[in-house]
């Protein structure tokens, strides 16, 4: 019994020196990890600035393991940085060295990666008239709130050049039309009707299209004003400011800042042609256009290449729809009074409207205040007879309708509008923007949109616009800031990969 006694009491204190060695080396192990989980992940950090190498190394001898570390890797770019370390621990045994160990190697190993996703944005902005009531207060709280969001979404490194995590975007300001801008628009196919601003209309279909292809006929809108009493042109329906033109892919804060502060509010709302050109300036069919426009000089050359492909790894396209209000009408001009001569003679400031009757020609002159027909146009000979776009780039609709039309064969003056006039109406509009924000959610874009006191349709429309219903921010005026906030704060975790 005593010799038995002596085996298990050698027994015991051999299991007793192996749970006290076992713990030893799991606490060293776990001391060693860590230090080292927690070193690569401060190393791999892109908003620190030290050398990812020196803060591993400075963690280990804060720790007073330094003698511990084996290697440190590190990889990285101007969007990613990946930190690998090992480290190795040596234990001297107390008992188990009874049965041949001596020692006991601890390992440890890490790896950490920061990745900022390359972003492409296109800001679709409301500029409608309604966004300019009670003195720009609307207008006044979204552009400060939209230039903030530009300065969190576009993060530059430390000698404030370059964006870090490539972040492209695109400003597309809407009302009742979009202002493609000259050399935009000189980029796609296109009717042509006339130089004086550039807006264009789409087919049905388009709407349920991502590509816009710039060898597809796009119809130029009319240039003319549908909506005042005028005898010259005072809001066009396609609008003619540099300020509200579409503002061209770009990476530079400043520039999308002052183009965000330039914007003024005026016209109707179109929120589907908006959203379509917003899709469009995010489609990488727009690639070659990019090129051609970097080639002059008009966007900055790095980003030749994008927009990217749909399945690109490591981006993510991002629309961001704001609209105070619901889809109203939008307008262009019937085919018959497009192009072509038109029967309006003008001389010295007057017009004379051609007028046959039987084998007879009159004109109906209106002079200042005054009317009278006459058996030629005033002038005679020297009267230019305008053309289609000619009149409308002189005189509202409304003014030739009431002035002329109505005079000279009496009625109702709108009834002659409205067979010049061609309204595309809400409930279309309605349905088009549903088909295009599908189209941007079937590409796998992402779609945040923000009701701004909306009425009517416009939540319903906004709401189902987006990608998910908390991707529809609702706000009072006052709470615009806090919703583009919002957006930037998701998009920049959606850019964080770790």
């Amino acid at each position: 019994m005593i010799i038995f006694s002596l085996y298990v009491l050698v027994c015991m204190m051999l299991a007793i020196g192996i749970s006290l060695d076992t713990a030893r080396f799991e606490y060293t192990r776990a001391k060693l990890q860590a230090t080292l989980d927690r070193a690569v992940l401060a190393a791999a950090d892109l908003d620190q600035v030290l050398d990812p190498e020196d803060v591993v190394t400075d963690y280990f001898e804060k720790a007073g393991l330094s003698e511990q570390l084996v290697s440190v890797t590190v990889s990285e770019g101007v969007n990613y940085r990946t930190v690998a370390a090992e480290a190795e621990a040596a234990i001297d045994t107390m008992m188990v060295n009874m049965i041949g160990l001596n020692r006991f190697s601890v390992p440890a190993t890490g790896e950490a990666n920061e990745t900022l996703g390359d972003m492409e944005i296109a800001l679709v902005l409301d500029n409608s008239g309604s966004m300019g009531q009670n003195n720009d207060e609307r207008m006044d709280l979204l552009i400060p709130a939209a230039q903030e969001f530009i300065d969190t979404i576009i993060v530059e490194d430390e000698d404030g050049d370059d964006t870090v995590g490539s972040t492209m975007v695109a400003i597309v300001p809407f009302a009742t039309q979009v202002n493609v801008g000259e050399d935009l628009f000189a980029q796609f196919t296109t009717t042509q009707d006339h130089t004086s601003s550039y807006c264009v209309n789409f087919e049905t279909s388009q709407y349920g299209e991502t590509e816009l292809d710039t060898r597809t006929a796009l119809q130029q809108v009319a240039h003319f004003d549908p909506y005042y009493y005028n005898s010259y042109i005072k809001t066009p329906v396609c609008p003619t400011d540099e300020n509200r033109e579409i503002t061209l892919w770009s990476s530079n804060a400043d520039d999308l800042k002052g183009k965000i502060g330039d914007m003024t509010a005026e016209g109707a709302t179109s929120i589907e042609i908006g959203t379509k050109w917003g899709l469009t300036m995010l489609d990488p069919g727009m690639q070659d256009v990019l090129v051609e426009l970097a080639d002059d000089g008009l966007v900055d050359s790095d980003l030749v290449g994008q927009p990217f492909d749909y399945d690109r790894e490591n981006t993510r396209k991002v629309l961001v729809v704001m609209s105070d209000g619901e889809n109203t009408s939008s307008y262009d001009i019937h085919d018959e009074y497009r192009s072509g001569d038109s029967p309006l003679y003008l001389y010295d400031g007057t017009y004379s409207h051609e007028y046959t009757s039987g084998s007879k020609t009159y004109y109906y002159i209106k002079k200042s205040r005054d009317s009278y027909w006459s058996y030629s146009p005033y002038g005679g000979d020297k009267a230019d007879q305008l053309s289609w776009p000619d009149v409308w780039e002189d005189i509202s609709v409304t003014y030739y309708t009431y002035n002329f039309l109505r005079n000279m064969y009496g009625g109702n003056y709108m009834d002659y509008y409205y067979d010049i006039v061609d309204v595309t109406g809400s409930d279309t509009k309605q349905s088009r923007t549903s088909t295009v924000c599908q189209a941007a959610k079937d590409a796998g874009i992402l779609v945040f949109t923000i009701g701004m006191d909306t009425y009517g349709d416009g939540d319903a429309t906004l709401k189902d616009c987006a990608t998910e219903s908390t991707y529809f921010y609702d706000v009072e005026s006052v709470d615009i800031s806090n919703a583009f906030q919002s957006i930037a704060l998701q998009i920049n975790q959606l850019r964080l990969t770790q």
